[in-house]
């Protein structure tokens, strides 16, 4: 009765989104590129869109409940519910209609990330030893596949042609903190047709957050260990590069020069810069550029306070977007390599907190 309690809680609010003609005619009218944007307050949260060329998100909206995160692969969005565990499918040219959603109630509490290769889906989940796969058309499960570790904790998923990368956060608590026999992070790789084990890349560094895939080399974020206090034990945190070829992983920036723990990434591929939410403290986790090409981390991007949400570089305008929560005027950022400036998104009276982003080019 649960479940269908919640969906039917679900079908209600999606019925009631402001999405209407205005959201029609905002449809019909944006370019080839959507910035998605989920906001969240903790308590509740809906999706918003945006044309990336512009300064204002849409006034349409598809409630959710709680925090979720945003994917998007070959023709699809997935909204990934937590706490309970839901995946819904949007088709993107028909966003902002409720009746083109598919929704799934998921056998896990906290999906994370989702990847399409041919057919098949694939989400890591947090707190499961396996990776669900699923009918990215239907939004139906089809399948799982086993990891080979325990307490895997699966942080990021990406795909390299017909393989699975899947980053393993690999965590040890103790009351509140991680244990010191927690082992550092783990890359698997799978073969995504027969579903078996290829091989596992042992870190150097620990908790890893997100992977940002170029060519054969995957950028690994890694936050850290926690002590009893929650803080960033930050020498145990960094940037890490794994070479896909030869199955190496080598740290590029530790913690400490961060001046904090590495949560969410964004390559900017041309100009040899890796953009890094380093987190500092409760409310402090500002964004710092990595220039790849001699390794050395820049200062913190102006009027970004809390980067908590997670950043994207779209390589087209050539602008970073940060989903910047503060406790005071928390909003969408937009920030210009070209110009060193900063400029916050019109978001609207009823915005909530960004909370996760993505790219969907048409």
């Amino acid at each position: 009765m649960a479940i269908f309690a919640y969906f039917a809680v679900v079908i209600l609010m999606l019925s009631t989104c402001s999405n209407g003609d205005n959201g029609n005619n905002e449809l019909e009218a944006h370019s080839d590129v959507l910035l998605l944007n989920f906001t969240s307050d903790f308590d509740t949260g809906e999706l918003r869109w945006m044309d990336i060329e512009s300064t204002n998100l849409f006034n349409s909206a598809l409630p959710f409940g709680q925090d979720s995160k945003i994917s998007t692969a070959d023709g699809h969005i997935f909204i990934l519910s937590r706490y309970p565990g839901v995946l819904t499918c949007i088709l993107p040219e028909r966003i902002g209609d409720e009746s083109a959603i598919k929704q799934k109630r998921l056998n896990a509490e906290n999906p994370y990330e989702a990847v399409v290769i041919g057919n098949e889906g694939y989400i890591a989940l947090r707190d499961e030893d396996y990776i669900q796969v699923f009918d990215p058309s239907t939004c139906a499960l089809t399948g799982k596949i086993d990891l080979p570790v325990k307490s895997a904790n699966a942080a990021s998923i990406k795909a390299s042609g017909d393989t699975l990368l899947v980053l393993l956060q690999r965590l040890i608590w103790e009351g509140a903190s991680m244990s010191t026999t927690t082992p550092p992070g783990l890359l698997v790789r799978i073969n995504a047709s027969t579903g078996t084990f290829i091989d596992s890349i042992r870190l150097n560094l620990y908790n890893p957050s997100a992977g940002i895939l170029s060519g054969e080399k995957l950028y690994i974020s890694q936050t850290g260990l926690y002590d009893a206090n929650m803080n960033i034990i930050i020498n145990g945190a960094g940037i890490e590069v794994v070479d896909l070829t030869t199955g190496t992983a080598k740290v590029l920036v530790t913690g400490p020069k961060l001046g904090g723990g590495a949560s969410s990434i964004a390559l900017d591929k041309e100009n040899d810069i890796l953009y890094v939410v380093a987190y500092e403290s409760f409310g402090q986790a500002p964004v710092k550029p990595v220039n790849l090409a001699n390794i050395t981390v820049g200062a913190a991007l102006p009027d970004i306070i809390n980067s908590f949400g997670g950043i994207i570089f779209d390589k087209e305008t050539k602008k970073l977007f940060a989903a910047d929560r503060p406790l005071k005027n928390p909003g969408l950022k937009i920030y210009s390599p070209a110009t060193n400036q900063t400029i916050a998104v019109n978001q609207g009276s009823h915005a909530l907190p960004p909370y996760s982003l993505a790219i969907y080019r048409f």
